[in-house]
């Protein structure tokens, strides 16, 4: 019986097995899994999962449950913002629950953003849908995922048109094939008028990021693809130009109007004369087609101009100017003088001085009465050389620095062309060096160290001595032939002289001793003043004379004086402009007739012609006279051609030598003048003042030595100063014939 139960035990429990299975077999199963991100891996929530007609949402963690599925399945998924992905599934098994895992792939929104006109990517344009957003690439380029919701496409660049759109799901979302997008351009049209009348500007040149158009007939004009804030610039010939910032516009409008206004370029023309800098009235302004004079503050204006375009200004009595507007509002022209008028006046007093000398190049012009003075034919930057007596010579370039940086001595008039030249007053106060002490370099710098501590200012150097000899190499051919210049070893030369008073503001005066010419009377005889047996005649100290009258004569002391006049000194003096006086004067015999008349017209006729011969030199010239001449009758020549008729009239000073020491007793109504130094000089420089042309100033010699018994001191000196100051001189001399002074009286 136990064996029976056992054997019906182990056939019962198979077949339950059997019958259990095919249960399980022919029941529904389910189908459950996850749903997420193909990129991330994150689990979406909310996917949609459907198995045939049932469908089920994830939840939170992505998770999903389907009861009752069997057989073949045709799974779905889907969720917003990816691709939709479909699977077939046979579930395999013995189980009842099937897993199935879902990754979705994002979907993609993706193209290009390009330029209507040229077919060119728009970089940073704004692309915008399902309420995000993005800027395209440098390419032009975009691209959007996960998109869901809303799908109106939005794109923006600055400068076109917004575009707006929906956007193709199958093809683009879900087969991720490109959307590509044409912005149109914006177009700016207006025109370009002016600003006073409203008339069209035609040919004006709009300008903005680089691109250019020109305003047709009309001034109208097309702009395309303009940035918001972008510089609008607008220039055009006459006008003056302006710059616009484009305020952008209504972005889904066809076109922005944008008039602008241009104000005409109003151009003021000054013209002033170039050396004072004065307005011009009066003065044709032109400009192409168009002309106009200048008004009282010497300007004109003028409307519409165009850049490059050329002014010209003409007046009388000057070079016309001209100069190119180059968008300045104001165009200066200074017009160069051809004529120059004026008057030479005294930069203290303002009186005109009479006679000055105005040098221009070779053309001299002497001042009139007035001072009044005319240049014609005046070069461009010219340079004036200004001379009086009684004053400093100036030196003055006339230009465009005259006008900016003006001299005291130039003074503009009431008309123009007109500068008055103002001189400054000057005295010389000065010493006189013998030749022989050139050889003493030291004590000449002693002298001129005197000379520039003091109140002095001048100094007297003998160049040609009383004995005939020159203190430089002279190129005269007589002077070389007769030995007489050249540099002596050890002595100091004229150049360096120069030198050492030109660096301390000294006046320096050169002293020529003209007829009095030893060497010249032996190397020369037939030139000499001859005694009856035909040999030379000595004076008193032995020396021999030329003949004043003699051409030759005059001839070779004109050759050396121009030499001179060169060498930089600013005055040359000529002493013994006579006949001998010193010595056994009876017997000399001239060749011809020998009168007042003959002596006074060979003085003054040398005179005339030394002058004539120096003047270009521009130096000033001075003439040393006996004290007596001053007071002789004024027809009288004392014998020895000498007058101050003859002399004054040709040089800038006339140097009377009024050492009280030459004075005979009785002169000036004195028992012994030179006991009267004061009385001598003071009423000594009235007369020859009385005696002198206006152009001519009186600058006596004054004696600086004692004579016989006569001791002369710093009260003898003072005396004489005094009295040459009090009776108007203009400077004074002192005379020693060794250079020797009392520095302490100075």
């Amino acid at each position: 019986m136990a064996v029976m139960k056992r054997k019906v035990i182990l056939l019962v429990v198979p077949l339950v097995g059997l019958i259990l299975c095919y249960l399980y077999l022919n029941s529904a199963g389910y189908l459950y899994g996850q749903v997420s991100d193909e990129i991330t891996g994150y689990p979406l929530a909310g996917a949609t999962v459907t198995v045939g007609h049932r469908s089920v949402l994830t939840d939170a963690a992505g998770r999903y449950r389907l009861e009752g599925v069997r057989g073949t399945l045709t799974v779905s998924a889907k969720a917003a913002g990816y691709r939709p992905l479909e699977e077939e599934l046979a579930p395999q098994g013995l189980f009842r629950g099937f897993v199935l895992n879902v990754a979705l792939r994002p979907n993609r929104l993706w193209g290009t953003v390009v330029d209507e006109l040229h077919g060119e990517p728009v970089a940073r344009a704004t692309v915008q849908v399902d309420g995000r957003s993005l800027r395209t690439d440098s390419v032009g380029r975009y691209s959007l995922t996960r998109i869901k919701g809303e799908t109106t496409l939005t794109v923006e660049a600055d400068g076109y048109l917004k575009w707006k759109g929906e956007v193709p799901g199958e093809g683009h979302l879900v087969k991720g094939e490109p959307f590509d997008i044409v912005l149109i351009p914006n177009t700016v049209v207006s025109a370009v008028r002016a600003e006073d009348t409203g008339e069209a500007v035609s040919g004006a040149t709009v300008s903005w990021a680089g691109q250019t158009v020109q305003t047709d007939q009309e001034g109208s004009y097309t702009l395309r693809r303009v940035k918001a804030g972008a510089l609008i610039s607008v220039r055009a010939e006459g006008y003056y130009g302006t710059e616009i910032p484009f305020a952008g516009g209504d972005p889904t409008g066809a076109t922005v109007p944008l008039d602008i206004a241009l104000r005409p370029t109003e151009v003021l023309v000054a013209v002033s004369d170039l050396f004072t800098g004065r307005p011009l009235t009066g003065v044709t302004v032109t400009a192409d087609d168009r002309s106009a004079p200048t008004n009282a503050a010497g300007q004109a204006t003028f409307v519409r101009v165009g850049l490059g375009e050329t002014f010209q200004a003409q007046a009388q009595d000057y070079a016309p100017a001209e100069t190119t507007y180059q968008g300045q509002d104001t165009l200066q022209i200074a017009l160069r003088p051809t004529v120059l008028q004026g008057a030479v006046r005294d930069i203290n007093s303002g009186q005109p001085i009479t006679g000055a000398l105005i040098y221009l190049g070779e053309a001299i012009t002497t001042a009139g009465d007035d001072g009044a003075y005319e240049l014609r034919d005046l070069p461009p930057e010219p340079t004036l050389i200004v001379k009086a007596s009684g004053y400093r010579k100036e030196k003055l370039t006339l230009g465009s620095a005259t006008a900016s940086d003006p001299s005291p001595s130039l003074i503009p008039c009431s008309a123009s062309p007109c500068l008055d030249i103002a001189l400054t007053p000057f005295e010389v106060r000065g010493l006189y060096i013998p030749f022989n002490i050139l050889s003493r370099p030291e004590r000449i710098t002693e002298l001129i160290d005197l000379v520039d501590r003091t109140k002095l200012t001048a100094i007297v150097v003998d160049v040609k001595s009383d004995r005939g000899f020159l203190a430089y190499r002279s190129q005269v051919p007589l002077a070389i032939e007769m030995g007489v210049g050249g540099e002596r070893k050890g002595w100091l030369t004229l150049k360096e002289l120069l030198k050492l008073c030109q660096d301390k503001d000294i006046y320096t005066i050169a002293r020529i001793v003209v007829f009095k010419d030893n060497p010249l009377a032996h190397a020369r005889p037939e030139w000499a003043v001859r005694r009856a047996d035909g040999t030379v005649w000595l004076d008193r100290e032995g020396l021999g004379w030329g003949i004043p009258s003699r051409q030759d004569v005059q001839d070779y002391n004109i050759a050396i004086a121009k030499e001179v006049a060169t060498l930089g000194f600013d005055e040359v003096q000529f002493d013994y402009i006579r006949f001998p006086s010193d010595g056994d004067i009876t017997a000399i015999v001239y060749d011809e007739k020998h009168t007042r008349e003959t002596r006074t017209a060979t003085i003054r006729a040398f005179m005339e012609r030394l002058t004539a011969e120096l003047k270009p030199f521009g130096v000033f010239t001075s003439a040393d006279v006996f004290g007596l001449t001053v007071w002789v009758a004024p027809y009288s020549d004392m014998g020895i051609g000498q007058r101050v008729q003859d002399i004054a009239p040709y040089v800038d000073y006339l140097c009377p030598m009024l050492y009280p020491a030459t004075f005979e007793p009785g002169n000036l109504g004195h028992d012994n003048p030179v006991l009267q130094p004061y009385d001598v000089i003071y009423r000594s420089q009235l007369e020859a003042a009385k005696r002198v042309p206006v152009t001519t100033k009186v600058r006596p010699w004054l004696q600086h030595y004692s004579l016989n018994d006569v001791v002369y001191g710093p009260e003898q000196y003072q005396a004489q100063r005094q009295a040459a100051d009090d009776a108007g001189s203009c400077g004074w001399t002192f005379w020693n014939a060794g250079g020797k002074y009392n520095e302490e009286f100075f």
